[in-house]
């Protein structure tokens, strides 16, 4: 009896639902099937998100190749890392032989917006590029080493590739300062969006310099060129020389009471008319100062494009200052160049 009842309270088996199984079976395909596919949309979209985000290497990583003024420098290469961001700053520089005019252009290009420039440091970047040639022909230093130097007496991390030239970059932003009235403002305007300290990042920095073409910096200026490039990617520069070499020749005399012979001009020329070609018209603009300074201002059109091609927008400069007109004079004469001139990149 005990089996009977244990038999009778087993449920016996259903039949005739075997449409019904196979209809949930089918309900249950294709919800799995809808899930899989949201879910591989899902992962593609996203997947394109994280690929975005880590292909902008700054992002992720330190140490990358980051242009942050591709406006002014589209061509530079830049090695950015923790010690140093090479291309954070703009720089113009202006390389011309003497008394080629290349004060009055320095005190030209100084009227425009956001650019300050300087005038002679006595060849201080010959300076840095005889410390830069130290660093790399020091074969124990293993300066350009990717991995870390464990020779006892000259042991060092692996050094970041450009990371030595921000500080050539703030020696040369330290000795071509603003005004202290300009960063006492700026200073103060900082601080009313809620930070303290004076950044004038978007103002192009720049200086002028007589004697890139001497000998100490080389015969053929072609390693002393790659240095400056190096050392500032970000920057652009105006080659400047005087095709009248005769009346550059009375000048020289006239203002350093020694003669100079016109060959010699005439090399140092050439020598920079081979900067300029090696730097590229991208980077470098050559121009000669008996065309931008006829004395009746037709040749400041020779100038208006020269910043154009910088990048500065509805400027126009109406005349020509006239510095070094007595030996070493300042033309203190403002210049309107438009209500609308501003830089806005090329």
């Amino acid at each position: 009896m005990m089996y009977i009842q244990k038999h009778r309270l087993r449920p016996r088996p259903r039949e005739g639902n075997s449409e019904t199984d196979d209809s949930t079976s089918e309900r249950c395909y294709i919800i799995c099937l809808i899930f899989t596919c949201m879910l591989f949309v899902l992962l593609q979209t996203q997947s394109f998100r994280v690929i975005e985000i880590l292909w902008n290497h700054g992002y992720w990583s330190p140490y990358n190749q980051e242009n942050a003024n591709i406006n002014w420098c589209p061509n530079a290469t830049c090695h950015s890392s923790p010690m140093c961001h090479p291309c954070k700053r703009k720089f113009l520089f202006v390389i011309a032989t003497g008394r080629s005019g290349s004060t009055t252009l320095t005190n030209m290009l100084d009227l425009l917006p956001n650019i300050r420039m300087a005038g002679e440091n006595n060849a201080h970047f010959l300076f840095m590029l005889r410390a830069m040639r130290n660093l790399e022909d020091t074969e124990d230093l293993l300066f350009e080493s990717k991995d870390e130097v464990s020779i006892g007496a000259w042991r060092h991390q692996p050094i970041a590739e450009q990371s030595m030239f921000c500080s050539i970059q703030q020696i040369f932003e330290g000795i071509n300062p603003p005004a202290p009235k300009d960063m006492f403002w700026s200073r103060k305007r900082n601080n009313e969006h809620g930070y303290d300290h004076f950044d004038d990042n978007e103002t192009i920095v720049g200086f002028k310099t007589v004697r890139f073409h001497g000998k100490d910096f080389g015969e053929d200026l072609r390693d002393a060129t790659d240095h400056l490039m190096n050392a500032f990617p970000c920057a652009r520069f105006i080659i400047n020389i005087r095709g009248d070499i005769e009346s550059q020749v009375k000048s020289w005399g006239t203002a350093f009471g020694k003669e100079v012979e016109g060959d010699e001009i005439r090399f140092y020329n050439r020598q920079l008319e081979k900067v300029a070609s090696y730097m590229g018209q991208a980077r470098a603009r050559l121009i000669d100062m008996s065309e931008w300074s006829k004395r009746d201002d037709s040749g400041v059109e020779v100038l208006n494009e020269l910043i154009e091609w910088l990048g500065f927008r509805n400027c126009k400069y109406p005349s020509l200052l006239h510095s070094n007109k007595d030996g070493y004079g300042l033309d203190r004469t403002t210049l309107p160049l438009g209500p609308k001139c501003r830089y806005q990149g090329n």
